[in-house]
């Protein structure tokens, strides 16, 4: 079919618009892969996406000082993901696997010490 300026949309059948769009869609670059340096910095939904809390929870935790955040000049709280994430690991309870080698290494050190 000859399609120019003057053809009515209504006239074209679905194979010809989906030629059209082909010929007119650039074909997109492969995707960029997200490095381990890229952050995600945003209000409470990333706080509480990241952290699977509800918003009051991030309230309460933000009020006592307990979760970190970006205070901005004009008033508003921002969060970013990547700190979310090392908070969050930085109360990541040990196994007793970890806990016996700790405590072997605490008593190892102790008796080098006392030699």
């Amino acid at each position: 079919m000859n399609i120019n300026e003057n053809t009515r949309v209504i006239d074209l059948k679905v194979s010809d618009l989906i030629t059209i769009l082909k010929e007119s869609t650039p074909i997109p670059a492969a995707p960029v892969q997200a490095s381990e340096d890229d952050d995600e910095i945003g209000g409470y939904e990333v706080a509480e996406k990241t952290t699977g809390y509800a918003r009051q929870t991030i309230y309460q935790l933000k009020s006592k000082g307990k979760i970190p955040y970006i205070a901005m000049p004009t008033g508003g709280v921002r969060f970013s993901k990547k700190e979310i994430l090392k908070w969050l690991m930085s109360h990541k309870k040990l196994t007793s696997e970890e806990i016996t080698a700790k405590a072997e290494n605490f008593v190892f050190k102790r008796r080098a010490r006392r030699k």
